[in-house]
């Protein structure tokens, strides 16, 4: 079993006494990239890691969350002054990782908990000079419990030493025998494999086509380059049904058919609850997933790229600050169909708007313009953040100039769209959006060269910038992961990106308690006449 620091053992302790525990942080537990392998299909059903059985799925969750599946109590007992807490304040994978390898923390590198370097013939020899023969299933129950090694050395008091049940405790160590036994899915030795989940078929089949193709020539590319480590990479898709229960099963089906070591971009709209709740069972490391609405609390394995529509109205309403003063008597407004699904954006807007903004609704799906105009003019509404699609504040502007009204409107990347460039020519240098990627009106050269030799076309070209981008973090986790691959340490890697620099993207910055790797958005002012977003505002930060 690990050692642990006597420092480490202090910063623990007094972290946990201001804490009620580390289970309520995010648990430690839009598109992207595929990796995938050349090499036949039956080659991966060999690779699969077999089913676990009842007791070593219990012993998982005793393992990873320190909880008993039956519902016993799990204590652990720490140091000298035997202090004694949940087990789930510190389960064996916060140290020991969740591939049992170790995981280093304030100079200390916790034992490797893996079966065969339990039980190596000739022993072990740590790096404080202490030395013992192989552990056995009775030597590693008597090491969790009492914390002595095989030789009967106290283990290094900063390691907890936990009680539970007889069963519990049998549970855990036949999980330990497993740890590090299979290979990751979707890894061998020559190549990687991750999938990409698209739109359903139907009106947004061309923007998954657009970006499956504009990933399949990054990895095509990356290919020509040396892969991975030596490594070939090769792009899986799957395009389910709409229903989301549908949707579900055959995502599902996908990732038992593909044994894929990750999910890049997958397409979450309309089954968001669904997919997110399978690759968090599944512990199928997401990056870049689509969505309007990133979730913290999503799972460990889901990390999000760009900002949804909450972090988007913080920026315009951060943004509203520097607009010059309206007309006497003018205050911003927020405008928005009523629903629950629009109370955070709307609770941000309210929270970092210059000045209390008054708040117009109507029913959902039952937009009236030029309701909306009069009620909004009422107020004096200036800045008006508008929470709807670009075709109903359009109709929103009609009816404005139609009564003398011209408020600025501030919008969301939903409103985005070719509609938004029919507004009145009164509303020029009026209309001002939050995107979370700035495309600009040509696309980077760095594009140009990959369309170039990928074929690819203008169309849809924001999705294939945002698909890069997240292509681009998911590359740097596996780099930074190694030739030793696995869902885990991918994880872990990905959590240690700090402000990395992207081609397609913002900076991205993620953590154990950070899932949401650009917290803000660009803001840029429409060009009716050229038809173009010109940025004004710059990357502004939703926090």
């Amino acid at each position: 079993m690990g050692l642990v620091s006597d420092a480490l053992l202090r910063r623990r302790v007094s972290w946990l006494t201001r804490s009620a525990t580390m289970s309520s942080v995010i648990t430690r537990r839009h598109l992207l990239l595929a990796f995938v392998l050349l090499v036949p299909a039956a080659a991966f059903l060999l690779e699969g890691a077999a089913e676990l059985t009842p007791e070593e799925l219990r012993g998982r969750q005793i393992y990873q969350e320190g909880t008993s599946p039956s519902g016993g109590e799990i204590v652990a007992v720490l140091g000298e002054d035997q202090i004694e807490i949940p087990a789930s304040s510190v389960p064996c994978s916060s140290c020991h990782g969740r591939d049992g390898r170790g995981r280093p923390e304030g100079g200390v590198s916790p034992s490797d908990l893996r079966w065969e370097s339990l039980t190596r013939p000739y022993g072990v020899t740590h790096p404080s000079g202490r030395t013992h023969p192989a552990y056995d299933e009775r030597l590693l129950k008597r090491a969790v419990s009492l914390g002595l090694d095989p030789a009967g050395q106290p283990l290094h008091v900063a390691m907890p030493r936990f009680r539970m049940s007889l069963g519990d405790m049998a549970d855990l160590v036949a999980y330990v025998k497993r740890l590090g036994g299979d290979p990751a899915p979707g890894v061998s030795e020559t190549s990687v494999r991750i999938g990409v989940v698209l739109p359903p078929p139907g009106a947004l089949s061309p923007l998954g086509e657009a970006v499956r193709a504009a990933l399949a020539a990054q990895l095509a590319r990356w290919n020509a380059e040396g892969g991975l480590y030596g490594r070939t990479l090769e792009l899986r898709s799957v395009e389910p049904p709409a229903p989301p229960a549908e949707r579900r099963a055959a995502v599902a089906a996908f990732l038992d058919r593909e044994n894929v070591l990750a999910v890049a971009a997958p397409f979450l709209p309309g089954a968001e609850a669904e997919l997110t709740t399978l690759f968090t069972e599944r512990e199928v490391p997401v990056i870049g997933p689509f969505t309007l609405h990133p979730r913290s609390e999503a799972g460990r394995s889901i990390f999000y790229l760009l900002p949804g529509l909450e972090a988007q109205g913080r920026a315009l309403a951060r943004f509203a600050g520097s607009l010059p003063a309206g007309a006497e008597g003018a205050r911003p407004a927020i405008a928005a169909a009523a629903g629950d699904d629009l109370a955070a954006t709307i609770a941000g807007i309210r929270d970092a708007a210059p000045a209390p903004p008054a708040l117009v609704r109507w029913p959902a799906g039952a937009f009236e313009p030029a309701e909306a105009a009069r009620s909004l003019a009422a107020v004096g509404a200036d800045p008006v953040f508008f929470l709807g699609s670009g075709a109903e504040a359009v109709s929103l502007l009609q009816a404005a100039a139609a009564i003398g009204w011209h408020p600025r409107l501030l919008l969301t990347a939903a409103a985005a769209d070719a509609p938004l460039f029919f507004a009145p020519p009164a509303f020029d240098g009026r209309l001002f959006v939050a995107l979370p990627a700035l495309t600009g009106n040509e696309p980077p050269e760095a594009w140009r060269t990959l369309a170039a030799q990928g074929g690819l076309s203008l169309k849809h070209l924001s999705a294939q910038l945002t698909a890069l981008a997240a292509a681009e973090v998911l590359a740097e986790g596996l780099r930074r992961t190694g030739r030793d691959l696995s869902r885990d340490r991918l994880v872990e890697q990905l959590e240690g990106l700090r402000k990395l620099p992207l081609v397609y993207g913002p900076p991205v910055t993620y953590s154990p308690v950070r899932r949401l790797g650009a917290n803000g958005a660009y803001i840029v002012r429409m060009d009716r006449e050229h038809r173009v977003f010109v940025p004004v505002g710059g990357w502004i930060e939703a926090d």
